[in-house]
Formats: C-alpha cells, structure tokens, sequence
C-alpha cells in the first residue's frame, strides 16, 4: 500500500468549530456587503457613462436609485450643461423587454405631449435622434442585451403604494380626471406594426385559464405560495369562464390605447391633484373597459383585516363620475357607453385575474422572492375577486348611478 503522501485530518473540539463557524459567517456578510458596493459602483459608472456618451445632457454629477417597482430599475440624476443643473429620470427595461414594446411605450407618449398632456414625462432623445440607448453586458454565453431610457423628472410627491388605497375623495377625483384626459389625449394614437406585442385581454384570458396557469400549478414546488395557488386555480378559472361577452357586443367595447398600470403608486401629487403620472411599461392598445376595471382593483379595496379584498364603491364612483364627466367636458372620446357599463363588474375581476397573472408569474420566476410577500398579494386579489364575483348586484346599482 502506497504511503508517500499522507495529510492528517485535523479533529476540532465545539470551541474551535464555533470560532470558525462565526469567522465564515463574517466572512459572507462581508463578501455580501463588497459586492453590493461593486454593484452600486458599477450602476454609478455605467449611468454615468452611458447618459454622457449618448445624449446631450452635458456632466452628470449624481446618480440614486429610486425605489418602489417590481419589473424595472429606476434612477434619477443631476446633469450640469452651460452652468445649468437639471434632474432626469432614467429607466433600465427588465430583461426580455422588446425594442417594439417600447417604441409603443415611447410613441403613446410623444403623442400625449404633442396634446398639451403635461403630466406625463417627455423621452429625451439621444444624440442620434433615438428614444432609447441599447447596451450589452459581458462576453459569450453570459452576454445581456438592456435597453435604457432617459425621461424629464416629473414634479410632485410620491405619496402612495399600489398597496394604499386610502386617497383623499379630490385625490381619488383627480385621479379619474387624469386618466380621462390621457384616455381622450391618445385616442387618435397609430401604434401602425407596434401594436400586438401583447395579446388583448380577452385573448389572454383562456389562454391563462387552459395553459399558463395550469402549467405553474403542476410545476414540483411546494410551500404555502404554491399550496394556496393550486388551491385556488379552480375558483380563478371558473371566473375567467363568467366572462362571456357576445360578438354584437364586442363591437361596442371600446378599444383605445391604456396605460395598462394606472394606479396611485405610478402618480405624483401636489394639493390634492395629480401632477404626474409614470411607468408606461405595461402601455398596449386594449379595451378601455378593461383599463377602468384594473384602475378600481388598484384604487379602492382595502388591503387588511376582515375587509381585505373589499371594495369601497364610493370611491369607485367618485373615480368613474370623475372620469365620464372631463370626458363630457373635453368632447372628443366618449365615456363609457352602457354595454361597456353592463360589463364593467366583470372586468373588475378580469383585472384581477390580471394582477394574479403579474403575481404568479414573478413568484415562479424568481423563487428567491419573499414567499410570505407575494403569498400576501395573492391572498388579496383571489379574496377582491371573490368580493367582486359575490357583490355583483351592488357593483351594478353603483354604476347606473353615473353619468
């Protein structure tokens, strides 16, 4: 038997085991801390670098990230040009974000501007003429493709989540008044080959219910987020089955360019009004009843206790009189007919399954996401789908009370 080349193995006593044990874990925590410094650096450097080289916003002097979002990255910073400094805001699509989705998201908002829409952001343009700067990370099979974007800084204050429905009545107003004028702003809007990037609502709704959904619930993946989605998905389904809407009637739903996201958290507010709206990621042309459905699942129920997932319908008329009455005043886009009010109680909850959709699908994506977070919207929307499917009656007598 071979002896040339023998290592003893150490045995080490607790005392020793613990010491190192506590020495690896500082080690991690300071591996943790180096890199998220790096990342923050490089963040730094690149925004830097990329805003200098591409537009013509002369020297950036800050840089900070802005929080709130779950898709995208955001940014603002300062640029100094001719003695002037001025703020811009600065988006990093996520990844898979196609360049035609956001030539929409750019071409909705061009127009809105030329308008007179004043509260949405202007795209600054590059230095060629482009509203959007492509860049690639590293080399080979690790190679990132990531579009950015550079937009005016909007006034206002940031003062809500998607999770805070508790506006004021004349914040819940302006926020009605808004959307109407956006609506009315971006009717004439020709998304011409950009449009279809996505499938309309009412395309995507069985495609959910026969395929995507099922295909999450039968993935191996266990814990209380899956347990209460499988637990669920027949109740989601046979909501989606309720929403049956003959041809005639299609015809009359009208389909128009939306933001698809509207809600508190993507506004700014100054004396009770909105002054900003952002976050045009989800931007499509789509039924506008489904627009008005979503905003409502977003604005008005309450968020815990027994109420959770309960609507507060007068602020859902406060917002909806709000909206048919700017459109009445601007009189060009019509407000809600009656067959999009026979179906609006049924886009509510196609709104729901829609934010389900957003939901489920960043859990399964990313299982390194909070379980209990995610488990927490989840159990909302499925409990507002619920309230909406049962309080129907109420949900109409709201409605025949608008103008």
């Amino acid at each position: 038997m071979e002896h040339g080349a023998m290592l003893h193995l150490e045995s080490l006593d607790a005392a020793r085991l613990l010491q190192l044990l506590a020495h690896s874990r500082e080690l991690m925590k300071k591996t943790e801390e180096m890199a998220e410094t790096l990342e923050r650096a490089f963040l730094n450097r690149q925004i830097k670098d990329l805003v200098e080289e591409h537009y013509d916003l002369g020297l950036v002097t800050d840089v900070f990230e802005i929080f709130g979002g779950y898709i995208n990255r955001s940014f603002g910073f300062y640029a100094e040009k001719d003695g002037e400094r001025h703020k811009y805001f600065l988006r990093r699509y996520r990844k898979g974000k196609s360049k035609k989705e956001i030539l929409l998201e750019h071409g909705m908002l061009a127009c809105a501007k030329q308008k007179g829409i004043d509260f949405v952001a202007a795209v600054i343009p590059t230095r060629k003429g482009k509203s959007y700067v492509e860049l690639f990370e590293g080399d080979g099979e690790d190679r990132q493709q990531w579009y950015f974007a550079v937009y005016e800084f909007l006034k206002g204050e940031d003062k809500y989540s998607w999770l805070y429905t508790n506006l004021s009545d004349e914040e819940m107003a302006s926020a009605g008044e808004v959307l109407a004028r956006f609506h009315n702003a971006v009717k004439d809007f020709d998304p011409k080959d950009l449009a279809g990037q996505q499938p309309g609502i009412l395309e995507l709704l069985p495609l959910l219910r026969d395929k995507t959904f099922k295909e999450w619930a039968a993935l191996d993946i266990n814990n209380i987020f899956t347990e209460y989605f499988r637990e669920n998905l027949p109740r989601i389904c046979a909501i989606i089955d309720k929403l049956i809407i003959p041809e005639e009637d299609r015809a009359k739903l009208l389909l128009i360019p939306i933001q698809g996201d509207c809600h508190q958290g993507n506004m700014r507010f100054e004396d009770n009004k909105v002054v900003g709206v952002f976050d045009f990621d989800w931007a499509k042309v789509d039924l506008r009843v489904f627009e008005l459905g979503l905003a409502l699942v977003y604005f008005t129920p309450y968020w815990a206790g027994e109420l959770d997932g309960v609507l507060q319908l007068d602020k859902c008329k406060l917002f909806l009189e709000a909206y048919q009455r700017k459109l009445q005043e601007l009189g060009g886009l019509s407000p809600l007919n009656e067959t999009e009010k026979k179906y609006l109680p049924e886009f509510i909850n196609t709104g729901n399954i829609y934010l389900i959709l957003w939901c489920v699908e960043a859990y399964y994506q990313d299982l390194t996401l909070n379980v209990f977070e995610y488990l927490y919207y989840l159990q909302h929307l499925v409990r507002c789908m619920n309230w909406v499917d049962k309080h129907r009656e109420e949900i109409e007598a709201m409605i025949r009370e608008l103008p």
